[in-house]
Formats: structure tokens, sequence, C-alpha cells
């Protein structure tokens, strides 16, 4: 099993500034896909800890959150995930936090799953939200060069980047190839030196049999998650990070 445990600090500037300076303290925080709560280290004093509760599949991490924010709520979601929780239950709910939700955020979190799966998962937060709450989360366009938001980062895709870092057995021009395939799709998903365009239900991660700790992680255009959720806000990177941002707001 590798280590699960995520390092990442940037979640709390990327969503203050993709949701326009929300007023964190007075609100109810739930932090989809969490992992140890490092959300909490970049939003030091503007969010309440007991306003936060992270969910997350991996009750490795969840306990580690609890040990390192005790104030926090720390939910574990056995959910069947190939590549984060091989061994969870598929299909299975989101657990009931008791309380709405006035901000909902879920960072690379259905950039590993497929798009049945995503909607379903996206319902269901919804429904989670509060009256005028906001749901924000983020996804990989197949097409957006990583560099034009990190010139530290080499040129290219995140595709090409996930392909070269399994390649096994592919070669440049194979990786060439995927690549082109990939951008030239509304949605893909790539797992482990493999690219699926626009794949059906043989590839949902709650139907198929995955290979444990395998790289799963699927990629939409800004312009085909638009047209998957009409009412959404589809908002570029914000720098340093790549990924984009789909923003829906709960009934008010």
């Amino acid at each position: 099993m590798p280590n699960l445990i995520s390092t990442r600090v940037t979640q709390f500037s990327y969503f203050e500034a993709v949701l326009n300076h929300p007023d964190w303290k007075a609100s109810r925080v739930l932090d989809f896909g969490g992992n140890v709560g490092t959300f909490l280290v970049g939003a030091g004093h503007n969010v309440e800890h007991e306003n936060y509760w992270c969910v997350d599949l991996n009750e490795e991490v969840i306990e580690q959150g609890r040990q390192s924010f005790p104030r926090a709520h720390f939910v574990h979601y056995n959910r069947y995930n190939s590549q984060y929780n091989p061994k969870g239950i598929r299909n299975l709910r989101i657990p009931d936090c008791g309380v709405k939700f006035d901000i909902i955020l879920a960072f690379s979190v259905f950039t590993h799953m497929d798009r049945v799966e995503m909607l379903e998962l996206v319902g269901s937060l919804r429904s989670m939200l509060a009256p005028g709450g906001v749901l924000a989360f983020t996804f990989c366009d197949q097409r957006y060069d990583r560099s034009l938001s990190d010139p530290q980062l080499h040129p290219g895709s995140d595709v090409r980047k996930n392909l070269e870092r399994e390649r096994v057995k592919n070669s440049a021009r194979d990786i060439d190839e995927k690549v082109e395939r990939a951008c030239q799709s509304n949605w893909c998903v790539v797992i482990d030196e493999e690219v699926y365009v626009e794949p059906g239900d043989e590839l949902g991660h709650q139907r198929r049999v995955g290979q444990p700790n395998e790289s799963y992680c699927s990629y939409y255009t800004a312009e085909f998650m638009a047209s998957l959720f009409p009412d959404a806000m589809v908002l570029p990177p914000v720098s340093p990070e790549w990924q984009h941002c789909c923003v829906l707001r709960g009934p008010q």
C-alpha cells in the first residue's frame, strides 16, 4: 500500500480565490476527500475547527487527522476505490454528518472516478448543502498545459504527465498518440498506461474489477463539464494549481 498521507496545503488559498473570499468563520465546512485535514493548515485561523468536517475513504488518514486536529470532525467513508480504498464497499452512500453545510469542497476527488460516479456523488453532496450553500470541486481538463499555472512544471497536460510517469511499455510515439486522442475527446479516463476515450459503463469505478493501487484518473474539458452542470460556474485554474473548478449553489 503506497503512502496515502497528503502534504498538500494549498487547498485553502485555492478555494479562497475561487469562492471570492467567503465568510469562513461563520461557515460549516465539509472537506470531501480531505485526507488528514491539511486544508486546516493552509486556513490558519480563518476556519473554526469545530465547524470543519473531513470525510475520506482511508481509515489511516482519518485517524491521523483526528490526532492532528482534535476539535475538528473526521468521518471514515468506506467506499470502494481501486486506487485509494480497494477493500471498500461499492456504491456506499456518503455518511450523514448530522448537519447541513455552508461550504462543501472537493479538491482532486472527482479526478479519480468515472463520470457516472461523479454525477451521483455531486448530487448527494448538493443535498447536504444548507440554504444558500456552495459546492466547489476541482477537475482536470485534458487539454490544459500545466506550465501555464506553474512555469516550473514541464510543459504539457496532466494526461501526458501521468502516461510518462507510468511508462513501461509505451514509446514516446505511443504517448504522443494517446495524448492526442485524449485531447480530441470531451472526457476520458487514464488507467495506468491506457487512455479510454468517453468510455461506457465497463469502466465504471463501482462496476469494474480494478487492480489495487492502480492509477485511475479522469479528465473533462471545461466545456463538457459545463454541459454536465448547466447551472454551474466553471472556472479556470488558480496558480500554482492546474485544476479547474466547478462551483454549484444550493437552494436559497
